[in-house]
């Protein structure tokens, strides 16, 4: 399906138009569409054959091998993904990040998360032991984040954890963070701010850095885009990473209980006049399909300004 991006200034929203207003942490989306196609042209049957309600066929469905073939699940969950962030790490000095890594080659994509959960069963042992802390630095929500290196680190796989205190976050050493992991290397950072973080695990669940090592077919097979990370230009192959995903595993998990974005339908004036204490950071507007019968989507990004 082609995808073609328009000039935002060229569209013109009514007072009156619908668009669909959506509340995350401190970003505001604002999102118009015209000419959606709401029908489906298939249906299920089995797992493996579907209806062609077009032709009347009954098809064979491809199944896909990795998560680089099913680009629209991929982009849901990072979406899914950062919204989580955003509406839950909405303020910094309640969070904590961890990596955690392997010193032996991990592969075994099942067995990773299954690591992680008891990482935070001993973590919560340990901060339940801290008779310093408060009851709310001793109680958290998490984000489980796996990861795939790629071929330069032989395929295998690492960890970001997101902790979301009720309360300030707690001091726990690298050491302790260390011996509580016990399969390898592990870094606990602050967090700053939750949208960067969020736009900070976009570029890095699917796009993979540029290296000498990188095999040849990757690079000439993607496109190569230069980004800003922490104030230094780096290079990445876009959607690079996600050949690394087995199809059917998840991205990412979370405990229950987890905030989740706002949706409404609004009439623009209703989302300018929602927006009035917010700048707008970005805009996108582009076209699926031909030009002439295709879908119109126009697309503003808003954030909170602190007072």
């Amino acid at each position: 399906m082609r995808v073609r991006k328009v000039d935002s200034d060229a569209i013109k929203l009514y007072e009156s138009s619908q668009v669909k207003f959506k509340t995350t942490g401190t970003i505001r989306e604002v999102q118009f569409s015209a000419g959606v196609n709401k029908s489906c042209s298939i249906q299920n049957i089995s797992k493996d054959t579907y209806l062609d309600k077009t032709t009347g066929e009954i098809k064979k469905r491809k199944h896909n091998t990795n998560r680089f073939q099913a680009p629209k699940s991929v982009r849901k969950s990072i979406n899914r993904l950062m919204d989580l962030i955003r509406c839950n790490a909405t303020y910094p000095a309640y969070c904590k990040w961890i990596t955690l890594t392997y010193a032996e080659t991990m592969t075994d994509g099942k067995r990773v998360y299954d690591d992680g959960k008891m990482f935070l069963r001993r973590l919560q042992r340990f901060l339940n032991k801290q008779a310093d802390l408060t009851s709310g630095q001793k109680s958290f929500k998490r984000i489980t984040i796996a990861e795939p290196q790629g071929e330069s680190h032989d395929n295998s796989w690492h960890l970001h954890i997101l902790l979301i205190f009720e309360d300030t976050a707690p001091f726990i050493s690298n050491d302790v963070i260390s011996n509580l992991w016990g399969y390898g290397i592990t870094d606990t950072h602050k967090v700053y701010d939750s949208d960067g973080l969020a736009l900070y695990f976009k570029v890095y669940l699917t796009d993979i850095e540029y290296s000498d090592e990188t095999d040849e077919e990757t690079k000439i097979s993607k496109d190569i885009v230069e980004k800003v990370v922490d104030g230094k230009n780096k290079k990445f192959i876009k959607g690079g990473r996600l050949k690394y995903y087995p199809s059917g595993m998840p991205l990412f998990s979370a405990s229950r209980g987890m905030k989740r974005p706002v949706v409404e339908h609004l009439t623009n004036k209703e989302a300018e006049e929602r927006t009035k204490d917010c700048e707008l950071v970005y805009r996108e507007t582009y076209i699926i399909g031909s030009e002439s019968n295709g879908n119109l989507i126009d697309k503003r990004y808003y954030k909170a300004i602190k007072d």
